[in-house]
C-alpha cells in the first residue's frame, strides 16, 4: 500500500471519523487490478497521533506501479476553511429554478458571470468535508448499510482546478496558475483526470467507507 495523505484533527478540526483519533491515514494500491476499472484499492486507517514518529524526509515509493498518477509528490498541505453549497441537482426543485433565474440567459453570460455550479457550490481539487461533486453522473445520496446517509471525508482530485473553476484559485497562486498547472502539487491523477469522493458513515467509523469516481 502507497501513502497518499496524512490528516491531522489539529489541522481540519471538522474532519469526520472517530472522535477519539486524531489522526487519518490514506493509503492505495497502485495497480487498478486491486481495485477496480481505473479505480485504486482504497485503505483508511485512524490513528492517534503520539503513536507516528517524525515524518520521513525522503518517502519510500514502490518499485513497480500500475501508473504514475497513483504515486504523490511529496507536499505539505497548508489547510484553507471555505463555504461551498450542495450540487444543484441535490437542491429542491424551485431553488433550482431560483438559481437559474438569477444566473440569467447563457447568450447574456460573459467571463466575469458568476454561476452557481462552477463558482460558488462545489469546491474543487482536495479537500475534506464539503460536498461530493458528480460532474461524471448523475448526484446522488451514498447511503451506508446501516441505512444512514454517509458524509464526504475526503476528495483525492487530479485538477486543483480546471477551465469551469479558475474562481477557486487561491490568491496567492493567481499570478503563476498558467505556469503552474493544475495538477500541480501532488501530481496525482484519478481514474480519467476525475476525482475520488471518500464517504464514512456519520454514526459508526466502524462501517466500511464508500467511494465514487468521477471520471
Amino acid at each position: 500500500m502507497l501513502a497518499v495523505a496524512q490528516l491531522y484533527r489539529k489541522d481540519v478540526p471538522d474532519l469526520a471519523g472517530p472522535a477519539d483519533h486524531d489522526l487519518l491515514q490514506v493509503l492505495w494500491c497502485p495497480f487498478d487490478a486491486h481495485g477496480g476499472h481505473h479505480e485504486p484499492a482504497v485503505e483508511l486507517r485512524w490513528r492517534h497521533s503520539d503513536e507516528v514518529g517524525e515524518t520521513l524526509t525522503d518517502q519510500p515509493e514502490p518499485e513497480v506501479v500500475g501508473s504514475e498518477g497513483y504515486v504523490p509528490t511529496p507536499c505539505a498541505l497548508d489547510p484553507e476553511r471555505v463555504i461551498e453549497y450542495q450540487d444543484i441537482g441535490l437542491l429542491p426543485e424551485d431553488l433550482q429554478e431560483r438559481i437559474e433565474e438569477w444566473e440569467g440567459d447563457e447568450e447574456e453570460l460573459d467571463e466575469d458571470s458568476v454561476l452557481y455550479q462552477s463558482d460558488l457550490s462545489i469546491a474543487p481539487g482536495w479537500k475534506a468535508g464539503g460536498f461530493a461533486s458528480w460532474h461524471a453522473t448523475d448526484p446522488a445520496p451514498v447511503v451506508c448499510d446501516c441505512g444512514r446517509e454517509m458524509i464526504l471525508l475526503l476528495t483525492v482530485a487530479s485538477k486543483e482546478w480546471d477551465n469551469g473553476s479558475q474562481s477557486w484559485i487561491p490568491l496567492e497562486d493567481l499570478a503563476t496558475a498558467d505556469a503552474m498547472g493544475a495538477n500541480i502539487p501532488t501530481e496525482v491523477t484519478v481514474g480519467r483526470w476525475g476525482s475520488m469522493n471518500v464517504f464514512v458513515c456519520p454514526e459508526n467509523a466502524d462501517h466500511p467507507a464508500r467511494f465514487s469516481f468521477q471520471g
